[in-house]
């Protein structure tokens, strides 16, 4: 059978392009009928000078402009489109920004923030979408919303870039937030501008600016100080699906859906967002406890001894203003450490058991299931 010839035009500068291109990858190996046909690329960058006289079978493609968009709409081939601008370019196949938002929000509610702010520049569709959502969930938390001012105007570009006049707006936005504030940034490159904003003005991160990322690169998050959180799109899966959609493409099908949403894996917590913001403080205090001692055989007693409280106080007030039992909160802490080693270590399960507070695997394993719908070892597989 002859194999057919595929077109990616995605960046590989970036993680989430490359998390793209390993789901297609994957794809690829499965079905073993592709020849695939790509190059080095940033998103931004212009099309290829080949592009216009290239043949083949189909093309997966992130369009970042119209001289792109174009060059594409001459082509008479099958083809997957994975970002364009919203409105003459669809995507096919994106995130589900809803579930996006709404893991942002929930991240920092659940913590005790009532004032949410929202970051990004530029007016790009899915830029909006998050924006929109956004407002949505925290209005939903009874919160209270800040946009960043130059969120959302503009000519509706594919990707927005940086412009110096956005440092001056950004350095304003950031002194008048009241502290604390909780921020979620549309993707991980602004909030790092962030970060490095509130070094320079003395705001400390995440004591008063509590700072949220998307897409996770891990190299970025992990590099930063303090170490970003960062909501996980699972480009790969994105990826996968794209490649599958544009098979049944060049077979001949016609697709019933005009667009795949594709929910984020999660949020990956790291420092920048390490911050309880409950008004009452001594639940605070039970929280941070628990947060920093969950992975060691921590009880009721051991907390109430800390905040100084009675236990049956203790309890009524925790499960007041978290909606959740104690019990709960020592197990999501626990999971919350679990599955970022699943997913940044090579432990074994019986190590990563033990590192989390379960005296056998077999526990740890029941349990990680029953909270996350996953075995450790699928749920490891799903996230590399």
């Amino acid at each position: 059978m002859k194999k057919k010839n595929v077109l990616l035009l995605t960046e590989t500068s970036r993680a989430f392009g490359r998390g793209l291109l390993q789901g297609i990858s994957r794809y690829a190996l499965e079905t073993d009928d592709w020849i695939v046909h790509m190059e080095d690329r940033g998103l931004l960058d212009s099309p290829p000078s080949w592009l216009k006289t290239w043949k083949g079978d189909g093309i997966i493609s992130r369009t970042s402009s119209f001289a792109l968009a174009r060059i594409l709409r001459g082509k008479n081939i099958p083809m997957v489109e994975l970002l364009g601008n919203g409105i003459r370019v669809v995507p096919e196949v994106r995130s589900n920004e809803d579930i996006v938002a709404h893991l942002a929000v929930e991240h920092f509610a659940q913590v005790g923030f009532a004032d949410f702010a929202f970051f990004a520049i530029g007016n790009a569709w899915w830029s909006q979408l998050r924006q929109e959502a956004f407002c949505h969930e925290v209005a939903a938390h009874g919160g209270n919303t800040h946009l960043f001012p130059l969120a959302g105007t503009g000519d509706r570009t594919f990707y927005p870039t940086w412009e110096p006049r956005y440092d001056s707006a950004m350095r304003r936005w950031l002194r008048r937030l009241p502290k604390p504030i909780a921020i979620w940034a549309v993707s991980d490159a602004l909030a790092i501008r962030l970060v490095e904003c509130c070094r320079r003005l003395d705001i400390a991160v995440p004591e008063e600016a509590a700072i949220l990322g998307t897409t996770n690169d891990t190299l970025l998050c992990n590099t930063l100080t303090p170490p970003l959180s960062s909501i996980d799109l699972d480009s790969f899966r994105i990826g996968y699906i794209a490649a599958e959609r544009l098979a049944r493409k060049m077979n001949g099908e016609t697709l019933a859906e005009a667009q795949v949403l594709v929910p984020p894996v999660g949020i990956v917590a790291r420092r920048s967002t390490d911050i309880v913001a409950f008004h009452d403080r001594r639940i605070a205090a039970a929280v941070r406890f628990i947060r920093a001692n969950a992975t060691s055989k921590i009880n009721v007693d051991d907390i109430a001894r800390f905040v100084d409280m009675p236990q049956r106080t203790l309890l009524r007030h925790f499960q007041s203003v978290l909606g959740h039992t104690i019990e709960k909160e020592i197990v999501k802490a626990r999971m919350d450490r679990a599955r970022r080693l699943l997913v940044e270590t090579d432990f074994t399960l019986s190590s990563i058991a033990l590192k989390v507070g379960y005296a056998t695997t077999d526990y740890f394993v029941q349990a990680f299931r029953r909270e996350i719908g996953l075995t450790p070892h699928q749920y490891r597989l799903k996230n590399r």
